[in-house]
This record gives C-alpha cells, structure tokens and sequence, in this order.
C-alpha cells in the first residue's frame, strides 16, 4: 500500500489536567511500534501535549512532566500557610475568577513555536469553549489567527471555575472539557480515517465517539491522580501505565492491570496457572461451599484476561506495582513476594480439608483476601500435594 492510499491516522488527545502526564508514555509507545498519525486533535492538556507531539518534542514533554510540580503550574498558597492565610488565598481565588495559570502560560511559551507548529507535517486541532453562552470552539491551526496559538491553547486549558477563563481578543474561553473533552469529530473533519484515542477520564463532557471510523481505545485500569496535582512521582508512574496501556491496545501485551508477556512460554504460564486455580477453587468450593464469595471478588475486579483474571485481581489486592513489564512467571512471583505469607498460611486448613465453619466463615467474610490465598496455594503447592478432584458421583 503506497502513501496516498494509506488511512490517515489521527491521535485523540483527552483533557485530564495533571493526569495528562500518562499521554507521554502512549506517544513513546505509538514511536516505537511506528504508528505516526497524520493528526493530532486534543482538549486541554490533551490539547498543549498534542502540540509537543506534533512538534517532535517528546523529549521536552517528559523532561517537563518529570520536572513540574504544582507551584510551577499555578500560583497557590505556601505550604505552610496557616488557615487564615488559606482561606485569604481562595477568597482571592473565587474574586479573581480562577487560580493564576501565569507559570503554565511561562511554560507554554518556552516550549512552542508556533511558526515551526505550522509547518509541520501533523495537522493540529484543539477545542475550547466561549464562556458566554457556552458556545464550543473546534479550531484547526488554520482557522487559528496568526500569533495567537499560545492564548488558545491557554483557553483549551483553562478548566473554570478552578482556573481563570482566558480573554482572547475581549472573548473569555474556558476549557474544552465544557463541550468535547475527546474531540474525534474534529478529527474526522480534519480527514481522519482511523483513530487512536487517550482518555483520561477526567472532567467534563466527553462525548460518544459517533464518528464510525475504526478506533482503539487506550485507557488506564489505575487511578492517575488527581487532576490538579502535579507531582513527578505521580508523572513517572503514569508515563510507564501510558506506555505498556498502549502496548496492550496494539496488541503487544497481555493482561488487565498488568502489563504482561504475550510470547508462546508466558501464554503457556498463563494457561497452565488458570487450569491449575481452577483445580484448587473447585476442590475448596465443593467442601466449603461459603467461600463461593471469591468468585464475587474476582468478578468485581473486572479483569478481562481469563487466564490471568485470578492473579492479575491478587497482584493488585497485594500491592503489585503496575508500572513495569511482567512475564507470567515474575507476575506470580511480584505476587509471592507482596502477599502476607503468614495470612496466606491461616486459610491453609481449607485447603487441607480440615477446616471448622469459623474458618470457612472467616474465608467468606474476606472474599479479596480469601482469593489471594487460592492464588497464593496455586503457586506454592505442587500437583501432587493438592486435593483431588471431588467428582459428580462422590459430591453425591
């Protein structure tokens, strides 16, 4: 397939204030697979993120993310102001009609060039909102007055009523989240004709996706934090659960909340662990009927990698850190190492078939901790040492 016949990719960029920190680790990952979109459209910090990528700056971007902190972002109170000096900050806060963006415009202004955005090759969009009347704004860099690319990006991230509106030739605009905070009708106007879209869920509108065209979905199964908090920890996190989310989209990863090997030993890992957790549940399910309440456990978790759902649902229980690249094997041995191995040993009588009703009981008051064990005594038993299958005529 030559170029003019190629479908002209578009990256969707949701707004999500301090969380926008995740969307430099999708671009890295898009990168590296050679997914190179033709358009970039964005709301808010999608919007300002949007606008380093379309300029090749990936590394400007996560050194900024890595770097900022709150205060660099916004003008706030010292830290260890005293109430009375707290409550005289969002007194001036609510009169001024937002918080003071003066360091975010600084940083804007450092990192753009505008004329350079023109010319190059990905074609830019972004979304703001008038104020009055709430009238949306969709505005590719063409229908952007010349020299006045910073003040509308500013107005795309101007989340109102926490920051001020931003006045551009005596109109104030608010954030773009007031009307689309994940603008895929903008880029299917801009020509798109396939789409990669980021969410981060963060406040506003988002609007369903009724553009028709073939989408993936990158969205993190964690919390990114709060929105207004910038902190780099926070940031180094999110960069690598953007980076292996979109690994995963595309096919390269496995897993749920963990980013997990798809190559032929971890999938046979993973295969050989389901089959022998579903030996263990079945065997404590049939004599202890109570602790059916760890199938609840595992179904509220939502994983939707069947093999992997059990120990993906413990990892998380157990505190598994979820930025970083798993095999099946070193996911269940993260597991082993975070699980409290002496609570684990507790439930061993259900396993053993010696337990009293207490215990039993005690296993289905404590579905999530109760799970962690089944995985855990899938791990730590050999085949041998486990109970053997009741069958239908024996339960009988």
């Amino acid at each position: 397939m030559d170029e003019r016949s190629a479908p002209c990719k578009a990256l969707v960029l949701a707004g999500g204030g301090a969380r926008g920190s995740y969307q430099v680790g999708v671009w890295r990952a898009l990168m590296e697979l050679d997914w190179h979109p033709q358009i970039i459209t964005g709301t808010s910090v999608g919007s300002l993120n949007g606008a380093m990528f379309v300029l090749d700056q990936y590394e400007t971007a996560r050194d900024m993310w890595l770097a900022i902190r709150s205060k660099d972002v916004m003008e706030l109170p010292e830290e260890d102001a005293d109430l009375s000096a707290l409550h005289q900050f969002l007194r001036s806060v609510v009169k001024a009609g937002g918080m003071d963006v003066t360091p975010l415009e600084e940083i804007v202004e450092r990192v753009l060039d505008e004329d350079a955005l023109r010319a190059a090759p990905i074609r830019f969009g972004l979304v703001t909102v008038e104020q009055r009347g709430l009238k949306p704004r969709e505005l590719t860099l063409d229908e952007i007055p010349a020299g006045r690319v910073k003040d509308y990006l500013m107005a795309s991230a101007a989340c109102f009523p926490a920051l001020r509106a931003r006045e551009i030739d005596g109109v104030k605009f608010l954030d773009g989240g007031y009307s689309d905070n994940m603008p895929t009708g903008l880029a299917k106007r801009m020509g798109a004709d396939e789409l990669v879209c980021v969410d981060l869920e963060g406040v506003g509108i988002t609007r369903p996706n009724l553009t028709g065209l073939p989408t993936v979905m990158v969205r993190s199964y964690w919390e990114l934090g709060d929105i207004l908090h910038f902190a780099p920890d926070t940031a180094r996190r999110n960069i690598e659960l953007g980076y292996y989310d979109t690994r995963r989209a595309m096919g390269y990863l496995r897993g749920c909340a963990y980013a997990v090997s798809c190559d032929a030993q971890s999938c046979a890992d993973a295969a050989a662990f389901h089959a022998k957790f579903e030996r263990v549940q079945k065997a404590v399910r049939e004599k202890y009927p109570v602790t059916l309440t760890a199938d609840a456990a595992l179904l509220l978790a939502k994983m939707k990698d069947a093999d992997l759902a059990p120990l993906e649902a413990a990892a998380e229980d157990a505190g598994v850190d979820p930025a970083h690249y798993y095999t099946t094997h070193t996911l269940c041995d993260a597991f082993l190492a975070k699980c409290d191995q002496a609570r684990m040993q507790s439930f061993a009588p259900l396993f053993e078939g010696s337990a009293d009703a207490a215990r039993a009981a005690l296993a289905a008051l404590l579905p999530n901790t109760f799970l962690q064990a089944l995985v855990w005594r899938t791990l730590t038993t050999p085949e041998a040492e486990l109970l053997p299958e009741v069958t239908e005529h024996e339960s009988v």
